[in-house]
């Protein structure tokens, strides 16, 4: 097929509008930034009616693997999973109906479920509509004379809320207890709030935004980030992060806590 000069033209500005509007940053080593207008779906073997979007893998320099899951209606695992890894789901919207040592709970938004390594479960999305759900796994470090705890099923709204210096934070899994090498924090703003110093750390982050928007600084670079962003920080990434817009703003945090670290 060929061209003429005015199809040409037109195609370019496209693009050109395309592409200017882009928010994806990828910083290898350091940082990245994920909204939904960028993401691809696929499917993953044993579910049925769900897509995932990949959001960090080892391919990008995490320890963990982070999924958005679209579990349509009636949408489910396969089979019962019984995996290695630890897990963590969260209901971004809508509600599954998990089912963890044989009893079955109804996980709202805002639900969440922790399972230790080889906890058996299965869910599925009995609405009408379609559920989304973050899933973040990662091998579990076991540790001599630390047992392993019970799996956690509940929903946010059970979880005390505690100030910090300027934001309120919730522990959805209970990691002042030395038995969680997983910590999931739900972070909340004010408008105007920010943290009271940057950051950086030997932990690394899985974040995803949940409501409102803000400013994060990272490795020196200013972006604005909104509901439904993910951002992934490596290690000793600096950061800080300022509370935008007219209502609260809070995302779902992931870090790696409570172990030591090996040398080669």
């Amino acid at each position: 097929m060929k061209f003429n000069q005015v199809q040409t033209q037109k195609l370019i500005v496209n693009d050109a509008d395309i592409t200017s509007r882009c928010r994806c940053i990828n910083v290898p080593g350091s940082y990245m930034i994920f909204p939904r207008s960028s993401r691809v779906e696929h499917q993953l073997p044993h579910f049925e009616g769900v897509l995932a979007q990949v959001l960090a893998t080892p391919q990008n320099g995490a320890a963990f693997v982070q999924h958005e899951l679209l579990v349509e209606a009636n949408g489910r695992t396969a089979r019962t999973r019984d995996d290695d890894y630890e897990s963590f789901f969260y209901v971004l919207e809508g509600e599954i109906e998990m089912t963890v040592g044989g009893k079955a709970r109804k996980l709202p938004e805002g639900g969440f479920a922790w399972l230790p390594p080889h906890e058996a479960y299965d869910f599925q999305n009995k609405g009408d509509d379609r559920s989304r759900v973050v899933w973040i796994k990662r091998r579990y470090v076991q540790v001599d004379g630390i047992a392993i705890p019970a799996a956690i099923v509940a929903h946010q709204s059970d979880v005390r809320a505690d100030p910090t210096d300027t934001y309120m934070e919730q522990h959805l899994t209970p990691y002042e207890q030395m038995g969680f090498d997983m910590g999931i924090n739900l972070q909340v703003f004010d408008p105007g709030v920010y943290f009271s110093f940057v950051e950086a750390h030997v932990m690394e982050h899985g974040l995803y935004m949940v409501a409102g928007r803000g400013l994060y600084w990272l490795n020196h670079d200013l972006i604005e980030v909104q509901k439904d962003d993910f951002i992934y920080m490596a290690p000793y990434c600096p950061q800080f992060y300022y509370a935008t817009g007219w209502e609260k703003s809070a995302y779902l945090l992931y870090k790696d806590v409570n172990r030591d670290y090996e040398l080669p």
